[in-house]
């Protein structure tokens, strides 16, 4: 009897593995995925899915994927890529793929677009934005596909604005409109700050997105630094001026409690207006909040102020680590082009929660929604940061030192960006010394 259930047991096993769909390997070509959806996380079936479909819909290739969490992703396809042991298909970011393709890890898209007989799939590039494709590029041709877009807005409480008999005609559109209505909602009680309007260094707020909208950037045409022009400081006072009302030390005492809270200040409704990105409507659409709010573009400079917004995308790439057979290569593109198009963009759109790249599949995805629909409007006015070989952490790690010094009164505007400034130079230096 246990002979004949273990006999079962086998049959049986066998059997469920081959249901799945793309579990089980066979003689046809494979092709290797990794993606931000393991077991466990809620698009993870969604995820299988699209693949096994892919792996039903023909018998020549067989994707084999891999689903890392967030951070684990960037760990891994890190060191892969560096080590040439990538998949044949991953995910990266958007604005620096012309670091890849000059170290010549990636495939040419459009040398294999050029020389694509298949028609079961094709690239529409009309379907794609230039300003994330101009990211993908690198000496005149396409080493990526821009994947997944993001863009930064207002998000602004309705709740809040009716309780001051305010609609969303109210919603500020400039830098000045924006400081009168902020400091309408501040609330402070015994000395703490309760609530706060706004503050242009709360949510997803750059220091860069804010000079984007000033006509100025960190680097010139040439990619040197500039920082220290007075319009640059202008913007930093402007920052460092908006909640002057409160002291340094009470605005870090609401910040830290916000941080207790376990939610970012909008979502705990502890600010009116908060500049954030479109995963902010996932977080409170997964939370299942009941706040009443909207979102609008963000407030932009009284005079001359450029509408935009910092966008960091995703990139869908192909590795070349230098021994993909032709059948190899043939079925990595079938799959990479599967990927882009309009069906899977949307229900990747739908099961990530994601902004996908493809623009008429994200028209389908947002239709009905107002929210989503407003979200969407702003990809169009949305840049990703210039890629600096020097110093490709330029906006993040290299920076945030000097910002946070100059917020903290340990260094002046003008101190802090002159030793910003000379940070980079710095770094200039000691890569051209590397690269001589």
């Amino acid at each position: 009897m246990k002979r004949i259930l273990l006999t079962f047991l086998i049959i049986f096993t066998a059997v469920s593995l081959f249901s799945c769909g793309g579990d089980v390997e066979d003689d046809r070509v494979e092709i290797t995925f990794w993606h931000m959806s393991p077991v466990g996380d809620p698009s993870y079936s969604s995820m299988k899915t699209l693949i096994n479909n892919f792996n039903d819909s023909q018998d020549l290739y067989f994707v084999k994927a891999t689903g890392f969490s967030f951070w684990d992703y960037w760990d891994k396809i890190n060191v892969a890529v560096a080590s040439r042991t990538a998949p044949n298909i991953g995910l990266s970011t958007l604005d620096d793929v012309v670091s890849r393709a000059e170290s010549g890890v990636l495939y040419n898209i459009s040398d294999l677009m050029a020389a694509d007989t298949s028609t079961t799939y094709a690239i529409d590039l009309a379907e794609f934005r230039t300003n994330q494709l101009d990211f993908a590029e690198y000496e005149g041709d396409l080493y990526a596909m821009p994947f997944s877009s993001t863009t930064r807005l207002l998000f602004y409480n309705l709740d809040m604005f009716d309780e001051l008999g305010l609609t969303e005609a109210d919603v500020p559109e400039t830098w000045s409109e924006l400081e009168t209505l902020a400091k309408m909602f501040d609330v402070v009680n015994d000395g703490s700050v309760e609530r706060l309007g706004f503050d242009p260094t709360y949510g997803d707020t750059t220091y860069h997105g804010w000079l984007w909208q000033s006509g100025l950037d960190f680097f010139d045409d040439d990619l040197m630094p500039n920082l220290t022009t007075q319009a640059h400081v202008d913007v930093m006072n402007w920052i460092l001026d908006f909640n002057s009302d409160f002291t340094r030390a009470q605005l870090t005492a609401f910040g830290e409690a916000n941080t207790m809270l376990g939610l970012d200040p909008f979502s705990g409704e502890r600010v009116a207006m908060i500049v954030s990105n479109d995963g902010l409507y996932q977080t409170l659409k997964t939370s299942n909040s009941d706040m009443n709010y909207g979102v609008a573009p963000i407030p932009i400079p009284d005079e001359n102020g450029i509408r935009v917004n910092w966008s960091s995308g995703f990139s869908l790439e192909m590795y070349d680590n230098g021994n993909l057979t032709e059948a190899e290569e043939t079925g990595t593109f079938e799959f990479y082009k599967y990927l882009l198009t309009e069906e899977i963009q949307e229900d990747l759109g739908e099961s990530l929660g994601w902004l996908m790249s493809h623009i008429s599949a994200m028209e389908n995805y947002v239709a009905g929604n107002p929210i989503l629909e407003a979200i969407l409007e702003e990809v169009d006015y949305a840049v990703d940061k210039v890629y600096v070989p020097y110093a490709p952490a330029w906006h993040a790690s290299d920076w945030q030192t000097y910002y946070t010094q100059i917020q903290d009164g340990d260094l002046t505007v003008l101190e802090g960006l002159q030793a910003a400034e000379d940070h980079y130079l710095q770094k200039l230096e000691n890569y051209n010394t590397i690269n001589e």
